[in-house]
């Protein structure tokens, strides 16, 4: 598919937290890719049909493998390989809008931070284990047709080395979307 203009481009950053807020780990901020799919749903939204924004993270186990070699996610991934994702519900609270600084701002603008909590025991561990093994996520927003059927939109995609998160601790993930 040819691209007109500028891309649209996203960054993530994760906090790994401890039950007292005691920060474990910090990621920083890096990028992530933006599916091919996002610019559907931003099609579907100018043309005034039913829509539903950022509605959901979803996070996954990945493969073992990506934990000395992670591939990158590809512009034509539509679902996480995690065959059973765990869903995080986004609300409009976890969503503003930033100005070119990246200050939080009212109003619409182009750019876009979704904020998410992986709270205590979410995921739950892994069966015998102690822990979920985090290795990928996406975020995902809905379009209803005209049938009145909900089809669910990838929007971003990151894959990355496993983050061991255990019942204990939560898991800020911000997003940031620049279109």
């Amino acid at each position: 598919m040819e691209k007109i203009g500028n891309s649209i481009r996203g960054i993530y950053r994760d906090i790994l937290r401890t039950s007292d807020n005691r920060v474990v780990s910090d990621s920083g901020w890096k990028s992530n890719i933006i599916v091919d799919r996002c610019r559907d749903l931003l099609a579907a939204f100018m043309s005034k049909k039913d829509t539903v924004g950022v509605n959901k993270l979803m996070v996954g186990k990945g493969e073992e493998s990506w934990d000395t070699t992670t591939p990158a996610p590809t512009a034509t991934q539509s679902v996480l390989t995690d065959p059973a994702p765990f869903a995080v519900d986004v609300g409009p609270h976890d969503i503003v809008f930033l100005d070119e600084n990246d200050d939080q701002v009212e109003g619409p603008t182009s750019r876009l931070q979704v904020t998410v909590t992986l709270g205590e025991n979410e995921p739950p561990p892994v069966t015998g284990e102690s822990s979920f093994p985090l290795r990928e996520f996406g975020l995902f927003g809905q379009f209803t047709d005209n049938a009145g059927t909900v089809h669910d939109f990838m929007i971003d995609c990151v894959h990355h080395p496993v983050i061991r998160k255990d019942a204990s601790t939560s898991l800020e993930r911000i997003v940031r979307l620049y279109f």
